[in-house]
């Protein structure tokens, strides 16, 4: 139970309180994780521009062929070539031996079983707030566009079919598999944005100011997002819901994302188990989430484009009235969010009664819950195997 207000250890941001404790990252463990990245990822990178720069050259005899291949493609035929691409390849399909896949396996069914909360909390706390109010996060996404109105679409279904290639089946996340190649993919596109933003702003200082943000996609902001995933539900989205997962379910999950952390060159060690994972996710409410005029516009473009969008046609005060649930009103203000009436709110509690009473059904009863995730899982799949999500 948290203490008293006057306790000296007693924190609250946002609406969320906590006690801090040795497990919470110091002001100064924070400034050091914001100025590392992964300089093995961004390496690499350069490495296979190389290699792709000298395929070029070699092409250009070639009438009318258009080249451009992918990053991926072009690091699993030449890794051998290179030692440091040979060091990249090795460490990103390494296995560590803390992993358990038959942990692993329960972590992705638990997606499953909640995939409608998981899905609301994506979109209300993770767009809304976690990747909106974060000001050096909102800073490189507005840099690359990626919250743009006409970008949006891409970027969500990008970022939701990685979700469901990683949760959908053990060997999708086993080396080799379609979700760890999407990872690897990712942790390439985050050097790739790191190279053209810094690149930028080493003639123009004022386009980035890495000295107030840190290098773009820094490991802070990398263990930001994997406390996007895996914390924000355990601790404060699904409660919000009614949802209070078990014991296990927490550990499960924060292991599967410990591992993608590892993948991702994200500093794992802070998710070994999940009193560490949450100290990072207090430590992220009181530190990182700062709105500022960027947060305003990619937290209004979000909205605009889900505004009476099908199939769910989700009207702009519904969603209004769910982020003002989910994230509560002094973070809503911040965003310039409106505030809409009574009724709306009616509603989302509607939403919230319908996912939690299925969940608490689905505890009761193991064959209904095994249906559902069947069910679930088969959805995601085809989903994730979309052609107009690939």
């Amino acid at each position: 139970m948290l203490s008293s207000k006057t306790d000296a250890n007693y924190r609250k941001r946002w609406g969320y309180s906590f006690q801090w404790t040795d497990k919470h990252l110091a002001p100064e463990e924070i400034a050091a994780l914001r100025s590392h990245y992964d300089e093995l990822g961004s390496t690499a990178l350069e490495k296979l521009q190389a290699i792709i720069a000298r395929t070029k050259t070699d092409s250009k005899r070639e009438v009318n062929c258009p080249f451009r291949p992918e990053l991926y493609t072009v690091f699993k035929k030449h890794h051998h070539e290179d030692e440091v691409l040979q060091q990249f390849w090795d460490e990103v399909h390494s296995v560590p031996e803390w992993v358990d896949w038959e942990q692993i396996e329960r972590a992705q069914k638990f997606f499953a079983r909640y995939a409608l909360a998981n899905s609301t909390a994506f979109a209300l706390q993770g767009f809304i707030r976690e990747n909106s109010a974060s000001p050096g996060i909102a800073e490189v996404f507005a840099r690359t566009g990626g919250f743009s109105i006409k970008n949006l679409l891409s970027r969500v279904i990008e970022t939701f079919t990685w979700v469901v290639q990683v949760t959908t089946s053990l060997e999708s996340i086993q080396p080799g598999g379609e979700g760890h190649t999407s990872t690897i993919r990712v942790r390439l596109l985050h050097a790739s944005v790191r190279q053209r933003i810094l690149k930028l702003a080493a003639s123009r200082p004022e386009y980035f100011p890495v000295e107030k943000y840190g290098a773009p996609v820094n490991d802070l902001d990398s263990m930001h997002a994997i406390v996007l995933f895996c914390c924000m539900p355990m601790w404060d989205s699904f409660p919000k819901m009614g949802i209070f997962p078990s014991k296990q379910e927490i550990t499960d999950f924060i292991a599967l994302f410990r591992y993608i952390s590892y993948i991702t060159g994200t500093p794992n060690e802070y998710f070994e188990t999940p009193e560490k994972a949450k100290a990072v996710m207090e430590t992220m409410f009181l530190y990182e989430l700062e709105p500022n005029k960027t947060s305003k516009i990619l937290a209004h473009n979000f909205i605009a484009w889900l505004e009476d969008q099908p199939p769910p046609y989700l009207s702009r005060d519904f969603m209004e009235a769910g982020c003002r649930w989910m994230n509560g009103h002094e973070m809503c203000d911040a965003l310039g969010l409106g505030r809409p009436g009574l009724y709306y709110y009616a509603v989302f509690a509607g939403h919230n009664v319908i996912v939690s009473t299925m969940a608490m059904c689905q505890k009761l009863i193991p064959a209904l819950d095994q249906f559902i995730i069947k069910i679930m899982l088969i959805s995601l799949e085809v989903r994730g195997r979309s052609p107009s999500n690939s």
